[in-house]
Parts: structure tokens; C-alpha cells; sequence
């Protein structure tokens, strides 16, 4: 079984590593990858700038801005696996 890939902001290596324990497949955040991911995670800035281009996924896309790992693993499971 495909793990679920989730791609992770270039910033956001903590969550990254969080997210891989948790047993997903965890790639860099770029156009490519935004498409084919199961989910997306940003943190705010990239958010706010990367706005338009998010439209560019039909991922969920989660802002880890203010939440701590385990917040966003458990994002993910409760959006991206819901697919």
C-alpha cells in the first residue's frame, strides 16, 4: 500500500520529521508536489503568498502556523485520509 504523501514547506522540517513517525510520505513543498500531494502544509507566510497558487491543489492545505507537530499530524489524518 502508497503511503499518503503530504508536501511540507521548505520551513517546516520539525513537522516534517513528525509527519514520516506517523507514516506518511513526506516531500519538499514545490509546484510539482503540491499537485500530486495528498495534503499540503504551510505556515502562514507561505500561506499568504503562495495564495494563488494553492488553488493549484485540490490537497487539503494545512497552516501549521501556531500548532505544535502532533496538531499537525493530526490535521492531516483528519483531512487528507478522509479523501
Amino acid at each position: 500500500m502508497e503511503l499518503p504523501m503530504v508536501a511540507v514547506g521548505p520551513d517546516l522540517s520539525p513537522f516534517g520529521d513528525q509527519l514520516r513517525a506517523a507514516g506518511f510520505d513526506v516531500v519538499e513543498l514545490n509546484p510539482e508536489t503540491m499537485r500530486t500531494a495528498d495534503a499540503v502544509v504551510v505556515d502562514g507566510m507561505e500561506h499568504r503568498f503562495l495564495g494563488v497558487e494553492m488553488t493549484d491543489t485540490k490537497a487539503p492545505v494545512i497552516d501549521a502556523d501556531g500548532m505544535t507537530p502532533d496538531q499537525v499530524v493530526k490535521a492531516v489524518k483528519a483531512r487528507a485520509l478522509r479523501r
